[in-house]
């Protein structure tokens, strides 16, 4: 009677977490009307190779030449700046803001895509006897920014194959 009672619980539980939209973290979602996409790129970066590293997981080809044919992706520009966000009594920085822009277009076929931007920023506490450590803080930090850039233009992607689709 137990052993129902778990392979009972088992099985509601994966219908429960499948109807609320659960997903894995990393999964793309991609409707599969999309077979390729064009990825484009002024110059190589983290972001790109995110991009692509991403869409190739997920069984989709990449092309790095524009096609108007298919789903693009274009990343016109990309910066990361650094300020000071405090400073103490002494005059040292204590805490430094990083800014992440990323300047991109999303098409569909045979559409022309307007520019878009995504503004990133993250903060963290500096310690000027850890320089190493602030530097592998700030690395660390970068590589989470690149992250949440990609999400947010797969999410793009995802609204424009909707929108294409209907």
């Amino acid at each position: 009677m137990k052993n129902i009672i778990k392979k009972f619980f088992i099985i509601y539980m994966f219908i429960f977490i499948s109807a609320c939209g659960y997903n894995l973290r990393g999964a793309l979602d991609i409707p599969t009307s999309i077979k390729s996409v064009s990825l484009v790129s002024t110059s190589y970066s983290d972001l790109v190779n995110s991009i692509s590293m991403s869409l190739v997981a997920d069984g989709i080809e990449v092309q790095s030449l524009q096609d108007k044919s298919l789903f693009g992706i274009n990343i016109q520009s990309e910066t990361f700046d650094r300020r000071q966000l405090t400073i103490s009594t002494s005059g040292r920085v204590n805490e430094y803001e990083l800014i992440y822009r990323i300047s991109y277009q999303i098409s569909a076929p045979k559409e022309d895509a307007k520019t878009q931007t995504i503004t990133l920023y993250r903060d963290y506490a500096y310690d000027e006897n850890n320089v190493m450590g602030n530097t592998d803080r700030e690395d660390s930090i970068k590589k989470e920014m690149i992250s949440t850039a990609t999400t947010l233009i797969f999410n793009k992607l995802k609204a424009s194959a909707k929108k294409y689709k209907n």
